[in-house]
């Protein structure tokens, strides 16, 4: 067992730094919140006080209309203080503005890492990986075996069906623009639209310098009277498309589950699979492992004989 005190109290609404006030990634509104980024079961409006990088403000306040009182946006690896507790942004490549949250604790880093993705991707700031003392990770694809195909490989169904259009299901925020990227660089062939709830974000990674292709917005007669089309909307607009024979339907997602009842399996994810989350515990030279967001038995067995100490925080 570890000498080491837990260094975050979970909460069933976030995550808080024993006997302070500062909370990491809360869903509840509180004074003072460090956030990690953007995404709803992450950040939410109504904090006094917020620290995230300067991506995420920017998207928070596209999402929000008054996410907080006061909004403080260090750059990325530059150390600021936060009542009395040094931090730091790095990097986390999930998204936009996505960063693991580091600070110091007697003498030693920690390292939360939020939601992190170590595939390539020309959306968003890429992953940089962290030193520390204890090492607190997501294992939302901690299931030994899991693997995510690269980019190449999941859009393979595009070459099923030529002459056709697609209606692909995303997250608004986040995975939306990194598909707008991938077929611009992967399937530049096909004509982009996007729906309104989603546009209003990809203008977001425009305007914070990140290309993604040529797209449109949503165009009904142009996606009716031509092919090669792909219309990229909200999950819970691509329920309401029934099958039909103008077009195919598929849903992004490192899910297996979310591609069921589709016509096209399209396994995009921003997670790290099996192989990048070990691959993280090994390069953080961490000798205390908190798991956090999904189920990490599988991860924690595998690692009972190895020379780190891992639990669920």
């Amino acid at each position: 067992m570890s000498d080491y005190s837990k260094p975050l109290i979970a909460h069933t609404n976030g995550y808080q730094l024993p006997q302070t006030e500062i909370w990491i990634d809360p869903t509840h509104p509180v004074h003072t919140a460090v956030v990690s980024h953007a995404h709803g079961d992450h950040a939410v409006p109504g904090h006094g006080k917020v620290y995230c990088t300067k991506n995420t403000a920017r998207l928070l306040r596209t999402r929000y209309r008054n996410f907080a009182d006061m909004v403080i946006t260090p750059e990325f690896h530059e150390w600021f203080e936060v009542d009395g507790v040094s931090f730091q942004f790095i990097p986390a490549g999930h998204m936009l503005g996505s960063a693991q949250i580091v600070w110091k604790h007697e003498g030693r880093i920690i390292n939360y890492t939020g939601d992190y993705k170590r595939q390539s991707d020309a959306s968003c700031e890429p992953y940089v990986t962290v030193k520390c003392d204890v090492l607190i990770t997501e294992t939302t694809f901690a299931q030994q075996g899991k693997t995510h195909p690269a980019d190449e490989d999941s859009l393979k169904a595009f070459d099923a069906a030529l002459n056709t259009n697609y209606i692909v299901g995303a997250y608004a925020l986040g995975k939306a623009q990194r598909l707008t990227r991938l077929f611009a660089d992967l399937k530049p062939e096909f004509k982009v639209m996007v729906h309104p709830k989603i546009s209003k974000y990809h203008r977001v990674y425009e305007e914070a310098g990140f290309d993604l292709g040529e797209w449109l917005p949503y165009q009904k007669q142009v996606f009716k009277k031509t092919a090669n089309n792909i219309y990229i909307v909200p999950p819970l607009v691509l329920q309401s498309y029934a099958s039909d024979i103008g077009y195919l339907r598929g849903m992004a997602s490192g899910w297996d589950r979310l591609q069921e009842g589709y016509d096209i399996k399209l396994p995009v994810s921003d997670h790290s699979d099996w192989h990048d989350l070990l691959n993280t515990i090994t390069e953080s030279e961490a000798k205390v492992v908190y798991t956090i967001h999904g189920d990490s038995n599988e991860l924690m067995q595998h690692l009972s004989n190895a020379a780190v100490h891992i639990e669920e925080l």
